[in-house]
């Protein structure tokens, strides 16, 4: 009996051990538990447009527009069926605030290995450090239609341009 149950612990402890590593990744992303506010969905247009115009790269990643905000930036991102806008190049290891608004439905950001739950009319703001290098994907965790499972965004970390 004591032979069976030796393989059975060591299953335990090798899933318990991974379980604990996934949830201490955040893909590379320091990042704040999140904050929330009320927005009005005209006046977050306005100030998405205004960082696009101030901070557009020209660029574009599937027909969304790239930005590269200084660091510190507050950076107003619409999250819609079935994208998240705009494309970001942040600077290695600075610190950025996104503020993520849902416009259409329920949606979720997993950043990295972080989640955060998106509800229209509701802006939520995640303070994150930006990696050493590399790119991170935002996701939605939320199932919002037919496209979900192409809704995916891009946060690309590079040294200054």
């Amino acid at each position: 009996m004591l032979k069976g149950f030796a393989p059975i612990a060591l299953l335990a402890a090798t899933l318990l051990l991974a379980l604990g590593w996934l949830m201490g990744r955040t893909g590379g992303l320091d990042i704040l538990p999140a904050e929330s506010y009320r927005a009005e969905v005209a006046e977050f247009h306005g100030r998405h447009l205004a960082l696009l115009a101030a901070h557009g790269t020209g660029q574009s990643i599937d027909g969304i527009p790239v930005v590269h905000p200084p660091a510190g930036s507050d950076i107003p991102m619409l999250v819609k069926r079935w994208e998240f806008s705009p494309a970001l190049e942040l600077e290695p290891g600075k610190t950025y605030r996104l503020h993520l608004l849902a416009e259409d439905t329920v949606h979720s950001a997993a950043i990295g290995e972080a989640e955060v739950l998106l509800n229209p009319g509701v802006a939520r703001v995640v303070t994150l450090t930006a990696p050493s290098s590399g790119r991170v994907r935002i996701q939605c965790a939320e199932y919002c239609g037919l496209g979900h499972t192409k809704m995916i965004g891009s946060i690309e970390v590079m040294a200054g341009r």
